[in-house]
Protein backbone atom coordinates (compact mmCIF):
# COMPACT_ATOMS: atom_id res chain seq x y z
CA UNK A 1 0.00 0.00 0.00
CA UNK A 2 1.34 3.31 -1.00
CA UNK A 3 2.01 6.62 1.30
CA UNK A 4 1.82 4.25 4.49
CA UNK A 5 -1.99 4.19 4.31
CA UNK A 6 -3.11 0.61 6.19
CA UNK A 7 -5.72 -1.57 4.82
CA UNK A 8 -8.82 -0.17 7.49
CA UNK A 9 -7.82 3.37 6.75
CA UNK A 10 -8.00 3.15 3.49
CA UNK A 11 -11.17 1.28 3.85
CA UNK A 12 -12.89 3.62 5.95
CA UNK A 13 -11.74 6.65 3.57
CA UNK A 14 -13.53 4.85 0.69
CA UNK A 15 -16.75 4.44 2.60
CA UNK A 16 -16.72 8.12 4.13
CA UNK A 17 -15.69 9.00 -0.49
CA UNK A 18 -19.30 6.53 -0.60
CA UNK A 19 -21.18 7.98 2.22
CA UNK A 20 -20.55 11.75 0.64
CA UNK A 21 -21.86 10.86 -2.69
CA UNK A 22 -24.79 9.04 -1.53
CA UNK A 23 -25.70 12.22 0.88
CA UNK A 24 -24.79 14.87 -1.17
CA UNK A 25 -23.91 16.29 1.99
CA UNK A 26 -23.29 14.42 5.90
CA UNK A 27 -22.33 15.78 8.85
CA UNK A 28 -18.96 14.81 10.52
CA UNK A 29 -20.98 13.34 13.63
CA UNK A 30 -22.61 10.77 11.28
CA UNK A 31 -19.71 9.57 9.64
CA UNK A 32 -17.81 8.93 13.35
CA UNK A 33 -21.15 6.77 13.98
CA UNK A 34 -21.32 4.84 11.14
CA UNK A 35 -17.44 4.18 11.06
CA UNK A 36 -17.29 3.47 14.87
CA UNK A 37 -14.29 5.97 15.12
CA UNK A 38 -13.78 9.59 16.64
CA UNK A 39 -14.65 12.61 15.59
CA UNK A 40 -11.04 13.66 15.63
CA UNK A 41 -10.25 10.81 13.21
CA UNK A 42 -13.16 11.77 10.54
CA UNK A 43 -11.45 15.34 10.91
CA UNK A 44 -8.31 13.87 9.98
CA UNK A 45 -9.44 11.45 6.98
CA UNK A 46 -11.82 14.52 5.66
CA UNK A 47 -8.23 16.85 5.90
CA UNK A 48 -6.75 14.04 3.84
CA UNK A 49 -9.72 13.65 1.16
CA UNK A 50 -9.63 17.14 0.61
CA UNK A 51 -6.46 17.66 -0.40
CA UNK A 52 -6.76 14.50 -2.99
CA UNK A 53 -9.67 16.74 -4.36
CA UNK A 54 -11.69 13.62 -3.38
CA UNK A 55 -14.37 15.37 -1.08
CA UNK A 56 -14.71 19.33 0.39
CA UNK A 57 -15.07 20.33 3.71
CA UNK A 58 -18.15 22.72 4.65
CA UNK A 59 -18.74 23.83 8.04
CA UNK A 60 -20.37 20.49 9.99
CA UNK A 61 -19.56 17.89 7.82
CA UNK A 62 -18.45 17.57 3.60
CA UNK A 63 -19.68 17.38 0.83
CA UNK A 64 -18.31 15.72 -2.37
CA UNK A 65 -15.83 17.78 -4.07
CA UNK A 66 -17.33 17.33 -8.09
CA UNK A 67 -21.32 17.51 -8.95
CA UNK A 68 -20.49 14.71 -11.16
CA UNK A 69 -19.48 12.27 -8.04
CA UNK A 70 -23.08 12.21 -7.60
CA UNK A 71 -25.02 13.28 -10.88
CA UNK A 72 -22.65 11.31 -13.03
CA UNK A 73 -25.50 10.00 -16.20
CA UNK A 74 -24.42 6.10 -15.00
CA UNK A 75 -28.39 4.63 -15.25
CA UNK A 76 -28.03 1.83 -13.79
CA UNK A 77 -24.52 1.82 -11.40
CA UNK A 78 -23.86 -1.18 -9.28
CA UNK A 79 -23.98 -0.43 -5.56
CA UNK A 80 -20.60 -0.10 -3.74
CA UNK A 81 -20.38 -3.68 -2.55
CA UNK A 82 -21.21 -4.84 -6.04
CA UNK A 83 -18.77 -2.29 -7.17
CA UNK A 84 -16.02 -3.59 -4.65
CA UNK A 85 -16.21 -7.17 -5.68
CA UNK A 86 -16.54 -6.45 -9.35
CA UNK A 87 -13.07 -4.49 -8.62
CA UNK A 88 -11.45 -7.59 -6.58
CA UNK A 89 -12.59 -9.82 -9.17
CA UNK A 90 -10.27 -7.91 -12.36
CA UNK A 91 -7.57 -7.26 -9.71
CA UNK A 92 -7.05 -10.79 -8.74
CA UNK A 93 -7.03 -11.09 -12.30
CA UNK A 94 -4.47 -8.98 -13.27
CA UNK A 95 -0.87 -10.03 -14.17
CA UNK A 96 1.96 -8.23 -13.89
CA UNK A 97 3.52 -5.42 -15.91
CA UNK A 98 -0.14 -5.14 -18.22
CA UNK A 99 -1.42 -1.79 -19.24
CA UNK A 100 -5.00 -1.61 -17.99
CA UNK A 101 -7.68 1.18 -19.38
CA UNK A 102 -10.46 1.42 -17.07
CA UNK A 103 -13.89 3.10 -18.09
CA UNK A 104 -15.49 5.48 -15.78
CA UNK A 105 -17.80 3.66 -13.57
CA UNK A 106 -17.62 3.47 -9.97
CA UNK A 107 -16.74 -0.43 -10.11
CA UNK A 108 -13.44 0.24 -12.47
CA UNK A 109 -12.47 3.47 -10.50
CA UNK A 110 -11.73 0.69 -7.56
CA UNK A 111 -9.90 -1.34 -9.42
CA UNK A 112 -6.44 0.06 -8.62
CA UNK A 113 -7.36 -0.32 -4.59
CA UNK A 114 -7.42 -3.88 -4.80
CA UNK A 115 -4.67 -4.31 -7.72
CA UNK A 116 -1.28 -6.32 -6.07
CA UNK A 117 0.61 -7.07 -9.25
CA UNK A 118 3.69 -5.24 -9.70
CA UNK A 119 4.51 -2.83 -12.71
CA UNK A 120 0.86 -1.94 -13.85
CA UNK A 121 0.06 0.73 -15.75
CA UNK A 122 -3.52 2.01 -15.62
CA UNK A 123 -5.26 4.83 -18.20
CA UNK A 124 -7.77 6.79 -17.17
CA UNK A 125 -10.05 9.55 -18.69
CA UNK A 126 -11.78 10.77 -15.26
CA UNK A 127 -10.08 13.04 -12.91
CA UNK A 128 -11.56 11.14 -10.09
CA UNK A 129 -10.18 7.78 -10.69
CA UNK A 130 -6.69 9.43 -11.22
CA UNK A 131 -6.52 10.70 -7.99
CA UNK A 132 -7.74 7.67 -6.21
CA UNK A 133 -5.38 5.13 -8.53
CA UNK A 134 -2.30 7.42 -7.94
CA UNK A 135 -3.13 7.83 -4.26
CA UNK A 136 -3.77 4.13 -3.49
CA UNK A 137 -1.71 2.01 -6.03
CA UNK A 138 1.75 1.72 -6.72
CA UNK A 139 1.21 1.55 -10.38
CA UNK A 140 1.33 4.20 -12.75
CA UNK A 141 -1.11 5.99 -13.76
CA UNK A 142 -1.65 7.82 -17.15
CA UNK A 143 -4.77 10.16 -17.60
CA UNK A 144 -5.84 10.78 -21.74
CA UNK A 145 -6.62 14.37 -21.20
CA UNK A 146 -8.87 15.59 -24.09
CA UNK A 147 -11.62 17.75 -23.66
CA UNK A 148 -13.53 18.24 -20.13
CA UNK A 149 -17.18 20.32 -19.26
CA UNK A 150 -16.60 22.51 -16.46
CA UNK A 151 -17.52 20.00 -14.01
CA UNK A 152 -14.22 18.34 -14.92
CA UNK A 153 -16.59 16.03 -16.89
CA UNK A 154 -14.66 13.93 -19.99
CA UNK A 155 -16.55 15.15 -23.39
CA UNK A 156 -16.36 12.96 -26.71
CA UNK A 157 -12.94 14.18 -27.79
CA UNK A 158 -10.68 13.06 -31.18
CA UNK A 159 -7.40 13.99 -28.70
CA UNK A 160 -8.18 11.33 -25.65
CA UNK A 161 -9.28 8.49 -29.02
CA UNK A 162 -5.74 9.51 -30.46
CA UNK A 163 -3.63 9.35 -27.07
CA UNK A 164 -5.01 5.72 -26.71
CA UNK A 165 -2.92 5.45 -29.83
CA UNK A 166 -0.05 5.42 -27.47
CA UNK A 167 -0.67 2.65 -25.37
CA UNK A 168 -0.44 -0.93 -26.10
CA UNK A 169 -3.30 -1.95 -23.66
CA UNK A 170 -3.38 -5.64 -22.57
CA UNK A 171 -7.06 -5.13 -20.99
CA UNK A 172 -9.97 -2.86 -20.74
CA UNK A 173 -12.44 -2.88 -18.23
CA UNK A 174 -15.79 -1.69 -19.13
CA UNK A 175 -18.83 -1.83 -17.05
CA UNK A 176 -22.33 -2.87 -19.00
CA UNK A 177 -25.98 -1.24 -18.41
CA UNK A 178 -27.49 -3.96 -20.90
CA UNK A 179 -25.97 -6.84 -21.42
CA UNK A 180 -28.12 -9.86 -24.20
CA UNK A 181 -28.08 -11.67 -27.57
CA UNK A 182 -27.74 -8.96 -29.53
CA UNK A 183 -24.39 -7.45 -27.70
CA UNK A 184 -23.86 -4.75 -24.80
CA UNK A 185 -24.45 -1.18 -24.05
CA UNK A 186 -21.62 0.74 -21.71
CA UNK A 187 -22.66 2.22 -18.20
CA UNK A 188 -20.30 4.75 -18.62
CA UNK A 189 -22.27 7.17 -20.87
CA UNK A 190 -19.23 10.18 -20.67
CA UNK A 191 -18.00 10.17 -23.99
CA UNK A 192 -14.92 7.74 -22.61
CA UNK A 193 -13.62 6.83 -25.87
CA UNK A 194 -14.79 3.61 -24.98
CA UNK A 195 -15.02 2.38 -29.08
CA UNK A 196 -11.41 2.78 -28.81
CA UNK A 197 -10.39 0.82 -25.63
CA UNK A 198 -12.22 -2.18 -26.67
CA UNK A 199 -10.93 -1.90 -30.35
CA UNK A 200 -7.16 -1.20 -29.22
CA UNK A 201 -7.32 -4.00 -26.03
CA UNK A 202 -5.88 -7.60 -26.52
CA UNK A 203 -8.53 -8.45 -23.74
CA UNK A 204 -11.95 -7.13 -22.55
CA UNK A 205 -13.78 -7.77 -18.96
CA UNK A 206 -17.07 -6.95 -18.76
CA UNK A 207 -18.56 -6.26 -15.63
CA UNK A 208 -22.07 -6.65 -14.77
CA UNK A 209 -24.64 -7.02 -11.85
CA UNK A 210 -27.05 -9.48 -14.00
CA UNK A 211 -27.08 -11.46 -17.35
CA UNK A 212 -29.12 -11.40 -20.44
CA UNK A 213 -30.99 -8.39 -19.94
CA UNK A 214 -33.34 -6.63 -22.39
CA UNK A 215 -31.35 -4.80 -25.44
CA UNK A 216 -33.16 -1.06 -25.14
CA UNK A 217 -30.18 0.80 -26.24
CA UNK A 218 -29.94 1.47 -29.75
CA UNK A 219 -26.12 1.95 -29.24
CA UNK A 220 -24.92 -1.66 -28.78
CA UNK A 221 -21.02 -3.27 -29.07
CA UNK A 222 -21.09 -6.47 -30.64
CA UNK A 223 -19.57 -9.23 -29.07
CA UNK A 224 -15.74 -10.30 -29.49
CA UNK A 225 -13.53 -13.60 -28.82
CA UNK A 226 -11.51 -11.09 -26.86
CA UNK A 227 -14.38 -10.32 -23.85
CA UNK A 228 -15.01 -11.97 -20.99
CA UNK A 229 -17.96 -10.91 -18.37
CA UNK A 230 -17.46 -10.49 -14.91
CA UNK A 231 -20.86 -10.91 -13.23
CA UNK A 232 -21.77 -10.20 -9.48
CA UNK A 233 -22.42 -13.22 -7.53
CA UNK A 234 -21.79 -15.97 -5.10
CA UNK A 235 -19.66 -15.03 -1.91
CA UNK A 236 -17.03 -14.75 -0.71
CA UNK A 237 -16.10 -12.42 -3.04
CA UNK A 238 -19.52 -11.97 -4.35
CA UNK A 239 -18.20 -12.57 -8.17
CA UNK A 240 -18.57 -15.20 -10.57
CA UNK A 241 -16.57 -15.22 -14.14
CA UNK A 242 -19.20 -16.10 -16.74
CA UNK A 243 -18.27 -19.15 -18.64
CA UNK A 244 -17.55 -16.35 -21.92
CA UNK A 245 -19.13 -14.51 -24.51
CA UNK A 246 -19.78 -17.44 -26.64
CA UNK A 247 -23.41 -18.33 -24.49
CA UNK A 248 -24.94 -15.42 -26.47
CA UNK A 249 -23.09 -15.39 -29.48
CA UNK A 250 -24.22 -19.29 -29.65
CA UNK A 251 -28.02 -18.15 -28.68
CA UNK A 252 -27.79 -14.98 -30.96
CA UNK A 253 -26.55 -17.25 -34.09
CA UNK A 254 -29.22 -20.37 -33.36
CA UNK A 255 -32.12 -17.72 -33.94
CA UNK A 256 -31.32 -17.08 -36.99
Amino acid sequence: MSMGVNSATLKRRLGIIDAVRRSRFIRTEALAEQFDVSMVTIRSDLAYLQSQNLVIRTNGGARAAHDYAVDAPLNESPTLFEARALARAVAFRLQPGQCVFLDNSQAASFVPVYATAENLRFVVNSFETYHLASRCSDAAVSLLGGEYDRLGYPLISPAAHHALSFYDLDLAVISVSQIGKAGFSCLDQTGNCLDTAIDRAKQVFLLTDRLDRVDEDPHLFEWRDTMSVLQGGSPPDGVVLCQDWTVFADSASSSD
